[in-house]
């Protein structure tokens, strides 16, 4: 398939209500006619989208994140129009589950604003001390702590204002009425198919696996898969949660949780190239199951298994059960900007990073070698995909180091470092490397606006039209309020701060 750019005049009515310049698919006449309802539900649901917002993990440094989300609401008309996706991992993957469940109005930013400032940090950001971690892993002993450490952010997301008195986060959820409304996507990595650790030595790897990060497959190795065909009883005792395969597969490294209409969109990638599963959210406990499967990340929290499956579209099996006895999840660090699939599914969209820090060389060792996957590789690929990230400075990066500042501080710290980001429209990742899967699917759906800068000229390998990446968003942005003009409501406040 051929993808070119091309002037599309529209009638008024339907779908296409103005002259848009989009990208038109060199399809067969016969298939011209043929969409479904599904499809043009689809078309319908995503052709305005413009931002693909994405919360970035920063361990506990979620009021920077709510700094950078106001001066992007108050910026960004595609934020209060309803022309947004939010994705998350980590930490990112709580704000990314309100705003999934509530939307983006003056109201829902201010208390997010409110709870991601002032929620209560202390049990996690005494956790994160380095020193401490290293002092218990070198004796063998745990990091993690509870998962209730969690719920006061767990029921913010859930819209749960009285949970005080709740002994669990099963009990914040029953308590919920929340459910998926807007489009989302949350990363959680899958621990039985990465894990790949030692069984003699905790801070070595196995060796037993290799993951092509084209679109993060695992599979064992082909002497490992042939010697385990050999030996099943030995296959089913050191390896007791997962299915061996006539094949060397074992499965996708990460799990997509997402929405219906999310679900629906990048369920039409070619299961071979989209980069993992595709876990369903319909209901409260989704979504609080989303966010731990996300934060439990390594040294952080235990993992979390998935009470339903069923709900699981696996990319490569009609089948999860087929591969796995079950599904584990083991945090939403592995990809940190996860916009490749989404790109590829609307290739006009822009893609905004709330900031990310790079692991230090020890955590980065320590999780290759237990869940084989370098995340330096991986964060190379899929930063290819920013168009702006609102990177931490020096300055709040050490402040990061040694958890030295209070919400507040972090508020301003991301308040004001998105202003400068947004003033210039200049931030980026400084290393990247380029995807394989560079160009839009084939199922794709073409903006209702006008968006030059979508693809790179000239064409890639076999035509096909390579997206353009790190475009900045100047088609976005509003420029910044000057002395004496008002906004209502949020947006006035911003000025007053």
């Amino acid at each position: 398939m051929r993808w070119r750019l091309r002037t599309i005049v529209c009638r008024p009515a339907g779908l296409w209500a103005a002259l848009v310049l989009g990208l038109v698919c060199d399809r067969p006449t016969s298939a011209q006619g043929t969409a479904d309802s599904a499809s043009v539900a689809l078309q319908a649901r995503f052709a305005a989208m413009e931002l693909l917002l994405c919360f970035q993990g920063k361990g506990s440094s979620l009021p920077y994140d709510a700094g950078v989300m106001h001066e992007a609401y108050v910026r960004i008309p595609s934020l209060r129009e309803g022309r947004t996706i939010v994705a998350g991992n980590s930490s990112g993957s709580i704000p990314a589950a309100y705003f999934c469940c509530h939307g983006f109005t003056d109201a829902t930013v201010q208390h997010a604003e409110e709870r991601l400032k002032h929620g209560n940090r202390d049990e996690v950001r005494a956790m994160e001390n380095v020193n401490n971690k290293m002092s218990k892993l070198a004796r063998g002993l745990g990091t993690e702590i509870k998962h209730t450490a969690l719920s006061e952010f767990i029921a913010f997301a859930l819209g749960v204002r009285s949970w005080q008195d709740t002994r669990s986060i099963d009990e914040i959820v029953r308590r919920s009425v929340a459910t998926p409304q807007h489009p989302c996507l949350i990363v959680a990595c899958n621990k039985e198919v990465l894990e790949d650790r030692h069984p003699e030595d905790s801070f070595s790897p196995g060796r037993l696996k290799e993951i092509d990060l084209t679109n993060m497959e695992v599979s064992w190795k082909p002497e490992v898969h042939a010697y385990y065909l050999r030996h099943p009883d030995r296959f089913r005792r050191e390896h007791p949660n997962l299915v061996l395969g006539p094949d060397r597969r074992v499965g996708r490294a990460v799990t997509f949780f997402v929405d219906r209409a999310m679900h629906d969109l990048l369920s039409r990638i070619p299961p071979e190239e989209r980069l993992g599963d595709l876990r369903l959210m319909t209901d409260a406990a989704d979504v609080a199951l989303a966010i731990l499967a996300s934060a439990s990340e390594p040294t952080y929290f235990e993992p979390v298994v998935d009470p339903r499956p069923g709900k699981i579209l696996a990319a490569d099996r009609t089948n999860l059960l087929e591969a796995v006895r079950r599904r584990t999840y083991y945090g939403g660090y592995i990809i940190s900007m996860p916009a490749q699939d989404v790109r590829r599914m609307l290739p006009g969209v822009r893609v905004l990073g709330t900031g990310w820090r790079h692991n230090p060389l020890f955590a980065r060792t320590l999780l290759k070698n237990w869940l084989l996957a370098d995340c330096e590789q991986v964060a190379f690929l899929s930063e290819w995909w920013a168009d702006m990230e609102v990177n931490p400075d020096p300055e709040f990066t050490s402040h990061m180091e040694n958890r030295d500042t209070t919400g507040e501080q972090e508020y301003q710290y991301g308040l004001r470092r998105a202003r400068e980001v947004f003033d210039r429209d200049g931030c980026l990742p400084s290393f990247v490397m380029r995807p394989r899967f560079d160009y839009a699917a084939e199922s794709s759906i073409a903006p209702a606006y006008a968006a030059a800068d979508m693809v790179a000229d000239p064409a890639g390998p076999d035509d096909r039209a390579t997206l353009k990446t790190m475009r900045g968003l100047t088609p976005l942005i509003e420029p910044a309020l000057k002395q004496g003009e008002e906004l209502p409501g949020l947006l006035q406040r911003s000025e007053q701060e």
